[in-house]
């Protein structure tokens, strides 16, 4: 979809990811950064997000599914491409043919990537606690006896609580690394010594130093947010601004309560804008309720009404010089105010990785030199 056919587009920041990576990178060093770009680079566009990192010094980038990273091939991108689950058998030939890594964690997939000609690329997963996928500790000798004499690129696992700084989270984070070292010592005794360890989300990288080891795959940071409260002396730049513009703005009456539901009456007479951007565009229903506001020209302004599949409600004020054609930031800055995704995941009830991964390929990117932010 064309960014000049509708007024509601996503700006991403090419200033604002190249200096997330710079300074992450910095932080993990000597270890290297993986950059997480599943999930579409959670809504910043893979492709451009990839090719933006790689420009910067990225040579590690990190998927979902075989598909996302043929993608990625296809757009020129030959760093080492790694999926983060196990892959379907009749894709191994094309993981293998495109140079892609594959992870394995179960005997049956071991025995089907080692029966793969020379050339396929193969890390092996741990189940540490985050109890989703990943071999257990007494996989290791069955899967080692199908990849011994196969070059084990990496052994990795993933932290469930290393966002949280609960007493009770920090020790189960101590105790998953307990377990990767385990495991680790394991390998080792069964005859295989793998090139890289990895362990460490962005919040291992900034919380954990003791779980960076080889390599660090980062997917918020890299995206301009802090997993957690703390922000471990590390700033980063949100690297994605929702834009839209106002599309009508109409005279309503104090008392009158606008858009599907009627929820909230006006307080007073006001001017109500109509913005053309909507749930099916991944604005959240539930921001109505809990709050939420957007900028225009530097100033803060809530929304009137529940939000709609394409449409919401600005209540402007009674004395508003706001017109149609003016921009409308949802998420970015706008003179000294600022409204982050982050923003947006406390008053909807969720996290900051759903409402960027949530914003629809119906609305375009337009890559910028620098942000919002």
């Amino acid at each position: 979809m064309s960014a000049d056919l509708r007024p509601a587009w996503a700006e991403v920041s090419k200033a604002a990811l190249a200096e997330n990576y710079s300074r992450l990178s910095a932080v993990a060093a000597p270890a290297s950064v993986m950059a997480v770009v599943k999930a579409d680079a959670y809504g910043h566009g893979a492709v451009t997000a990839a090719g933006v990192l790689y420009d910067a010094g990225c040579r590690r980038f990190a998927v979902a599914l075989v598909d996302e990273g043929v993608e990625l091939r296809r757009a020129g991108i030959d760093g080492e491409i790694l999926v983060l689950s196990e892959v379907p058998p009749e894709t191994l030939e094309v993981a293998r043919d495109e140079g892609i890594s594959v992870t394995v964690y179960t005997p049956a997939a071991a025995k089907l990537a080692a029966a793969q000609p020379e050339g396929l690329l193969i890390h092996l997963k741990l189940d540490t606690g985050m109890y989703r996928v990943g071999a257990r500790l007494e996989d290791l000798e069955e899967i080692a006896e199908y990849l011994r004499g196969r070059e084990v690129q990496g052994f990795w696992s993933h932290f469930a609580v290393a966002d949280e700084d609960a007493a009770e989270s920090r020790e189960f984070t101590a105790l998953q690394l307990r377990r990767f070292e385990e495991g680790l010592a394991r390998l080792a005794q069964l005859g295989i010594t793998p090139r890289e360890r990895h362990i460490a989300n962005t919040a291992g990288l900034l919380y954990h130093p003791a779980s960076r080891y080889d390599r660090v795959r980062v997917g918020l940071g890299i995206y301009g947010y802090h997993p957690g409260a703390d922000r471990a002396g590390v700033e980063l730049v949100p690297a994605l601004s929702l834009v839209s513009k106002v599309a009508f703005v109409k005279e309503v009456a104090a008392g009158e309560r606008p858009s599907y539901g009627r929820r909230r009456p006006l307080p007073a007479q006001s001017k109500v804008a109509t913005v053309p951007i909507g749930y099916a565009d991944g604005v959240p229903r539930a921001l109505f309720a809990g709050g939420a506001e957007v900028l225009i020209a530097g100033r803060r302004y809530p929304l009137a009404g529940m939000v709609t599949m394409d449409q919401l409600l600005i209540d402007l004020g009674p004395d508003s010089e706001v017109q149609p054609g003016d921009e409308v930031v949802l998420i970015g800055a706008s003179g000294d105010e600022r409204v982050g995704a982050d923003e947006w995941a406390r008053l909807a009830g969720t996290i900051t990785w759903e409402i960027l991964c949530g914003i629809s390929k119906r609305i375009p990117r337009r890559l910028v030199d620098e942000g919002r932010g």
